[in-house]
């Protein structure tokens, strides 16, 4: 019995290894195996001591259990098919929901940064405003003390001015030689000789004065009528310097007040409110960038995690396939085994 056995494995082994020629029957395969298993067979006829009945049933047993194991396969092929199905369709909804937010994501990035660059304008705007009006403000407040100082020379020469004049009248009121008629003319020349106007006539009428001996009362007077002329066109123009140099000091510390406030302004809110929008949007800008790299992390690990999953399911294909075979390989064995035993009229 177990001589037959072997025999059968041994039929089995040649039929799996033998791909050439396991379409045939195992009688023309291996003609001498075939034989021995048939004289074998007529053996028991005759002696009526071999009994085949527990190998034909180890290989309807091993036929039923790879049917089995067949049908186990393809049912866990079905399953294993159901769940990967399940996987792809997971990480590629997965892969969708990112490829989302990292385009969100970027076109958020692009406003803020956007939105950045505005405010960075804005304040090299104000910052390059502030020196400019920096500048103005200055050179207004240097036109004011230089107007200021100019004013008060040009006063000064009025005021001296009308003080030679005065003196030089007094002095006409005692006018008898020439060394006082010189003192006047010394006088009108040091501090009227400005006022070609009246200064020229001066010097003519006291040149007469000087020719008629100091005795025409006539020059005298016209002499002394031109200096109060010229006194009273002295402090008329230095009324109307004082009234416009006040007018223009006005304006121009109006102007002046106007740049300090808008100097206040950029340096105490304008500047300072865009310094911190700016440091507020770097931060959003640094938020915003991370979660985008987060995005771009969890979309790589779900296209790879997809890959993997497609991987793996072209491996379990082939598997399936391999087994399957084998299974198909192993059952039709079988069944050339058990046509050989209908031809070596061994009864099933």
């Amino acid at each position: 019995m177990k001589y037959l056995v072997l025999i059968a494995l041994v039929l089995l082994t040649i039929a799996v290894n033998d791909n050439q020629t396991k379409q045939k029957s195992i009688e023309e395969q291996h003609p001498s195996l075939f034989r021995a298993l048939k004289n074998m067979a007529l053996l028991q006829e005759q002696s009526q001591q071999l009994d085949y009945s527990r190998l034909i049933n180890a290989i309807n047993d091993l036929e039923s259990e790879i049917a089995q194991n067949k049908e186990d396969e393809n049912a866990s092929f079905n399953k294993d098919f159901l769940s990967n199905n399940a996987d792809q369709e997971f990480y590629e909804n997965q892969i969708t929901q990112y490829q989302v937010e990292v385009a969100q994501h970027e076109v958020d990035l692009a406003d803020l940064t956007e939105a950045r660059n505005s405010l960075q304008s804005l304040l090299n705007d104000s910052i390059k405003e502030q020196q400019d009006v920096t500048l103005l403000r200055n050179q207004l407040d240097q036109q004011i003390k230089t107007d200021a100082a100019n004013t008060a020379a040009q006063l000064q020469e009025f005021d001296d001015s009308a003080a030679a004049i005065d003196e030089a009248l007094n002095l006409l009121t005692s006018l008898k030689n020439a060394d006082s008629l010189a003192q006047v003319n010394d006088k009108l020349k040091t501090h009227l000789s400005k006022q070609k106007v009246f200064f020229q006539p001066l010097i003519v009428a006291l040149a007469d004065i000087a020719q008629s001996n100091f005795a025409n009362q006539e020059l005298i007077s016209k002499v002394t009528n031109l200096l109060n002329q010229l006194r009273t066109s002295l402090l008329e123009s230095r009324l109307q310097l004082v009234v416009s140099s006040q007018g223009l000091e006005a304006l121009n510390k109006e102007l002046l007040t106007t740049y300090d406030d808008k100097l206040n302004v950029l340096s105490t809110v304008v500047l300072p409110d865009l310094r911190e929008n700016i440091e507020i949007k770097d931060a959003e800008i640094k938020a915003k960038s991370n979660l985008l790299n987060d995005a771009k992390s969890n979309l790589q690990d779900a296209q790879d995690n997809l890959k993997a999953t497609q991987d793996a399911w072209i491996v379990r294909a082939n598997l399936n396939s391999k087994l399957v075979q084998q299974y198909d390989n192993d059952l039709s064995l079988i069944q050339q085994v058990k046509q050989s035993f209908d031809r070596a009229g061994i009864k099933q």
